[in-house]
């Protein structure tokens, strides 16, 4: 029996036909085949009960804290640290205490009702916390402390002048006195006079100069003066401290006391204590009925909106105690199982529920679409990729493979280290061993058959870089700037035309690949990192062919020296 067409599916009351038909709605756009291909062999179909558990636990904390300054607003003040545990425990006993009628009185109300679930509030009514203030020990309340550096003085006595106020004057060593400036101390100075004498031998009156020692007048004869600097006291005021002799404490900045920062300078610190409510939920199925497989898929449902979402009726009862409500909630699950015969091989496909859901299928694709990879992978034995060669073989074999959705999206994820996305959205229609398989297969034809269709003519762009031989011997004479620009310009045109290299190659690939238009080969190229990799070597190639022929045109035809010194 082959699966009909998606209108069938409404008309139809074998719960094995129906599931075959959604079956082949999921996998017919997948390949090249149509829901033909799959034949029903059997189907099954029972009832399957899931009980689900769900567990609510109510959980009490009381949380401690401390910090300094007065109680915030809202907490309750009590005597002393005894009092505030006295009174932490009371809350404690008492929010127990209302659990059990609260818990019974939701459960009365809600317990039938698997999807809901127990707030905080329907089990417990926040209170208010509880604290008292101690004064802080080390300030005795005061938030300061006296200084350790000053004990408290303010003051500290001037280390520059050791307290004395003043310190010896540098300029007179301490003597008050201060070699004379005019004399340099030597008492008298030296004048010059002029004087007449009579020179018998000339008859005549003669000038002659001499020198003659006077007192000096600057210092009276003494060889010293008065000290300018500390006008003979022999000593100067202290500029640290301006002659005070103490001078204002560092550490406390003349206070006489600091912060006490063991209440940050609030002389108090006040100690709470809040009591806080949790639910934890826990979840676990068992099932009744079914083959081992069937109860390993409905085992591993995590939550109780997945188990409802596969039954066709249900029933909860609920039961609580002191501070647990338990709710068993018993699900019938419609179960269709089909074997199902897709390219010579058999499958068994589950469908859960009114909806018939399938977790998992079981590879069906795969069967019909292994026959296609293997002849691609077969085509692949008599190709390489350096030198480049493929055949008709491969382009062939390559367009039926990528003529199935399935294997496009494997392809255009094939460059990918993580398969794990790709794996989860084809529930099973492919295992990952195919898509790993496919994968691999795809990516080494898709990039032979691209190399190879460049080797048949684009790559020769890579020979314009030639024309810088002539463009060289022409601007070796106009300067480096020129030079430059015709370098760069050879470069570029070398670049870009592999750029348009690369887009008749793809052009020329969906041509034969795909010549209908799907899927899409430029999508599948970039994907794959192709285009990437023939722009980064064309890239390269241009820069570096067109310099290699600037560098041997240079040698092969020097410049003479003529040309090199100008004009």
């Amino acid at each position: 029996m082959t699966a009909g067409s998606g209108s069938d599916e409404g008309f139809t009351t074998d719960p094995g036909i129906r599931l075959l038909t959604k079956i082949g709605d999921f996998v017919e756009p997948l390949t090249r085949f149509d829901r033909g291909h799959l034949t029903l062999e059997s189907s099954q179909h029972v009832n399957v009960d899931v009980i689900a558990r769900q567990v609510f636990r109510v959980v009490f904390e009381t949380t401690r804290s401390d910090a300094n300054g007065g109680l915030p607003a809202g907490v309750t003040l009590v005597a002393d640290a005894a009092a505030m545990a006295q009174e932490s425990t009371r809350q404690l006993a008492s929010s127990r205490a209302a659990v059990r009628g609260r818990l019974a009185e939701w459960a009365a109300e809600h317990g039938e009702t698997p999807l809901a679930r127990p707030s905080v509030s329907d089990c417990f009514t926040p209170l208010a916390p509880v604290g008292h203030v101690e004064t802080c020990v080390p300030c005795q309340g005061a938030g300061k402390i006296a200084c350790s550096l000053c004990q408290a003085a303010g003051t500290l006595t001037c280390e520059a002048c050791e307290g004395r106020g003043s310190n010896p004057c540098k300029t007179c060593n301490a003597t008050g006195d201060v070699a004379c400036a005019t004399c340099k101390g030597m008492r008298t100075v030296v004048t010059h006079k002029e004087r007449k004498v009579y020179d018998e031998a000339t008859n005549s009156h003669q000038v002659e100069h001499v020198q003659e020692a006077v007192t000096c007048s600057g210092c009276g004869g003494a060889g010293t003066t008065k000290c300018g600097k500390c006008n003979g006291r022999t000593t100067l005021v202290c500029a640290t401290c301006h002659g005070q002799k103490t001078i204002s404490c560092s550490q406390c900045h003349g206070s006489g006391y600091q912060r006490c920062e063991t209440c940050a300078g609030e002389g108090r610190r006040y100690y709470m204590a809040q009591l806080s409510c949790a639910i934890g939920e826990t979840f676990e199925t068992s099932v009744r009925g079914g083959d081992a497989e069937t109860a390993a898929a409905l085992k591993g449902l995590d939550g109780i909106d997945k188990v409802l979402g596969l039954s066709s009726s249900h029933r909860a009862i609920a039961e609580t105690s002191a501070d647990t409500l338990r709710r068993d909630t018993t699900s019938v699950t419609p179960v269709t199982t089909v074997t199902v015969v897709a390219g010579g091989a058999r499958a068994q496909v589950r469908g859960f529920g009114p909806r018939q859901d399938v977790l998992d299928y079981r590879n069906i694709a795969g069967m019909l679409l292994s026959d296609d990879l293997v002849v691609l992978e077969d085509a692949l034995q008599t190709t390489r990729l350096l030198p480049p060669r493929v055949h008709e073989a491969l382009h062939a074999s390559l367009a039926t493979v990528l003529a199935s959705e399935a294997n496009v999206s494997i392809g255009e994820n094939a460059a990918k280290s993580d398969q794990t996305l790709i794996v989860g959205a084809f529930r099973g229609v492919v295992t990952a061993d195919y898509i790993t398989r496919a994968g691999a297969a795809m990516k080494k034809a898709m990039t032979r058959a691209y190399w190879a269709m460049m080797a048949k003519g684009p790559v020769a762009i890579l020979a314009i870089p030639l024309i810088q031989a002539p463009i060289e011997l022409i601007v070796r004479g106009l300067g480096q700037g020129e030079r430059l620009m015709a370098l760069l310009g050879v470069i570029l045109i070398t670049f870009f035309a592999g750029l348009a290299a690369h887009y008749w190659v793809v052009r020329e690939l969906q041509k034969t690949l795909a010549p209908e238009g799907a899927p899409k080969i430029a999508r599948l190229v970039d994907k794959l990192n192709l285009t990437l990799h023939w722009l980064v070597a064309a890239g390269v190639g241009a820069a570096v062919l067109t310099l290699a022929v600037a560098s041997l045109t240079g040698l092969l035809f020097p410049m003479s020296a003529s040309a090199i010194s100008g004009p």
